[in-house]
């Protein structure tokens, strides 16, 4: 008999364990139709993802626009997998609410429950045993407490704690059978979330693999770059020095010591006081021109101090009226100092304008045959040329004698 007893008071406690752990409620209907619909149109749309990469792979497009093209399809894959981490969250969330209400509960049932075990004790206590043995022979508890609903050893009170008791256990049955169906449905759950994750790395594998392969191309593409630039550079220098060696030998007047500016050209379209339509009278040097003078180097006539230098002309083109450079463009002025021509020591100080560029800067020495820059056409000036003029003792002078 005290086997028995033992027996039914280990089953009400099995009951209260119960009670403490399985509470937990399935997704309607509606939210698992929810999940399915949102996962079945990021699916749709992965597929169409998926076509348009193997459209562009048959088309051999360019890297890039397939590596676009497969993010695109890893960001999808990415929101199917948090769509479904929502679902097992909020699952989650069920969990922990219904675990608060078990708490509750529990303590709700602890008095009948403790009312019950006494109730049992007292009538085992009396020795009243003969229908209670009856009962206590029965191994199914739900049995037990059929045949409890009928015996007259069991008080009405008694009878409606076991009614409670019952109840509460087809109410765990209940949340039982719920609590199977929800892990079923995150097992399911949970098995998009590893297909997508396997899919989600053979994705990221092959655009790793497309952005090294974009990686290694612009890499060769750039050391060819390099390769060419670097050819060029060495083309240009040789033809540099070609145009330099060449043009170097420039005349130098015998009698003046003057070397003449612009290596080659010797045409001048204007002369010093020139009386054309443009300069009437008042030009203050000579025009130095010629088919193919543009770019060429200008070259210091003798040694000397650059005094001035004006280098910020943008206006490389001809033109009928001053724009910069006081209508010198860009130009620098030499200050030659003392030189003995012709018997008589005077300073010289010349100008050389209309350049596209001056090279030198103020207060740089210069020796005779350095580069000052190159012809241009800044400034007033209605074509490419190098505009020349010389002061001695700070007053203009024709500078076609210093030559010829």
């Amino acid at each position: 008999m005290k086997k028995s007893f033992r027996r039914i008071v280990c089953f009400v406690l099995c009951v209260c364990i119960a009670a403490t752990t399985l509470t937990v409620m399935a997704l309607t209907q509606a939210e698992q139709d929810s999940l399915k619909n949102d996962i079945a149109n990021l699916k749709a749309e992965a597929n169409g993802i998926q076509a348009e990469i193997n459209k562009l792979k048959a088309e051999k497009a360019d890297q890039q626009i397939i590596l676009n093209a497969i993010r695109k399809k890893i960001n999808n894959t990415q929101q199917q997998i948090d769509r479904c981490n929502q679902e097992i969250s909020r699952i989650n969330g069920i969990i922990a609410e219904n675990n608060a209400k078990i708490k509750d509960k529990e303590a709700e049932m602890e008095d009948d429950i403790l009312a019950f075990k006494k109730r049992l004790r007292a009538i085992y206590m009396s020795g009243s045993n003969s229908n209670l043995q009856i009962l206590l022979g029965d191994e199914d508890f739900s049995d037990f407490l059929q045949l409890a609903q009928l015996s007259s050893a069991i008080s009405s009170h008694d009878k409606r704690l076991i009614e409670d008791i019952e109840a509460e256990i087809e109410v765990l049955n209940e949340i039982i059978a719920e609590n199977e169906k929800l892990l079923a449905e995150q097992v399911e759950i949970k098995k998009i979330i590893d297909e997508q994750q396997k899919e989600l790395e053979t994705q990221e594998a092959e655009a790793e693999k497309i952005y090294n392969d974009i990686a290694k191309e612009q890499a060769n593409q750039q050391a060819d770059l390099d390769d060419v630039n670097a050819e060029i550079k060495k083309l240009q220098k040789k033809l540099e020095d070609d145009i330099a060696k060449k043009q170097y030998a420039s005349f130098i007047n015998p009698n003046t010591g003057m070397q003449w500016p612009v290596s080659g050209y010797y045409t001048i379209s204007a002369h010093y006081k020139s009386n054309d339509a443009v300069h009437k009278g008042r030009h203050n040097g000579m025009d130095i021109a010629g088919g193919g003078i543009a770019g060429q180097p200008i070259r210091a006539v003798a040694d000397g101090y650059v005094d001035l230098v004006h280098n910020g002309c943008k206006h490389n083109y001809k033109k009928s009226g001053n724009c910069c450079g006081n209508g010198y463009g860009n130009y620098c002025v030499v200050n030659h100092g003392s030189l003995k021509i012709n018997g008589s020591t005077s300073n010289y100080v010349a100008y050389y304008a209309h350049a596209s560029q001056i090279i030198v800067k103020q207060g740089q020495y210069v020796k005779q045959g350095q580069i000052l820059g190159y012809v241009g056409t800044t400034g007033w000036s209605t074509g490419y040329h190098l505009h020349f003029g010389v002061l001695k003792n700070g007053s203009w002078i024709n500078p076609y004698p210093l030559f010829f």
